[in-house]
Parts: structure tokens; C-alpha cells; sequence
């Protein structure tokens, strides 16, 4: 997935570049209207080619960004998923533990196995989720 946002965020920096270098104006030719009034040669700007370049600069933003967003996420996501590596639930009977307290007197403490909240080892139920305990 980074390899096809990278190639779409490269398409988009390319197609703003060609829209940012897209030629918007017409060479107008001098002519002569007839008694006396005359118009110079000139260069104008045309509103079709300008609106041209808005919509591909407009898409071409989008682009980029979808394929930044594609890059970031393809980074994050994990070189490879072996399932000895995912995690397991834990019996309760293994999460209850002795720690020492302050006073140097154990305290028995376990933790909840549904949110992992640490209370004390007498509770039947959690504090936080209120999940029962067996």
C-alpha cells in the first residue's frame, strides 16, 4: 500500500506541475473593424484554459493527498502478522499477583481481563467495566 500511494502522490505533484505550466492565454491578431477603428495584436487571458487549470490543480491536490494518506498508513502497518505474535487472553488466575506495598506488607492485586484495570484482589467485580469475576 506506501509503494501505490507513493506512485499516486508522485501523479498528483506531476499533473499540478503541468497545470501550473499550462499556457492560459490566446494571441488575438490586430484587425481592422472598418472606419478608422482598429484593434492591436494582443495576448488575452482565456477563461476556458483558466478554468482548465483550476479543476487539474483542484484534482490534483486531492491526488497528492490521497496518496500522502496512503503512504502514512502503508508505513504503519506491520512487516508481517505471524500469529504466535498475536496476543492471547489471559487466564485471571494469572493476572492476580503479590506486590509489595509501602508498609513492605504484600498486597494482592489483579487486573481485570476485559479493560486491564488493576484493583484489589478481593473485588467480584471491576470498577471500571463492572465485568464479573470468577
Amino acid at each position: 500500500m506506501k509503494t501505490f500511494g507513493i506512485l499516486i502522490l508522485v501523479a498528483g505533484l506531476a499533473l499540478a506541475g503541468y497545470a501550473l505550466n499550462m499556457n492560459v492565454s490566446v494571441d488575438m491578431p490586430a484587425r481592422d473593424f472598418g472606419y478608422g477603428v482598429k484593434t492591436p495584436a494582443m495576448v488575452v487571458a482565456n477563461i476556458d484554459r483558466m478554468a482548465q487549470r483550476q479543476n487539474l490543480l483542484i484534482f490534483a491536490g486531492v491526488q497528492s493527498t490521497v496518496g500522502a494518506i496512503l503512504t502514512g498508513f502503508g508505513a504503519m502497518a506491520p512487516k508481517s502478522a505471524s500469529p504466535a505474535a498475536l496476543p492471547v487472553a489471559t487466564p485471571l488466575a494469572e493476572l492476580r499477583e503479590t506486590v509489595p506495598s509501602s508498609s513492605g506488607a504484600p498486597v494482592s492485586v489483579s487486573m481485570c481481563p476485559k479493560c486491564r484495570y488493576m484493583r484489589s484482589g478481593e473485588a467480584t467485580h471491576c470498577a471500571r467495566c463492572q465485568a464479573g469475576f470468577t
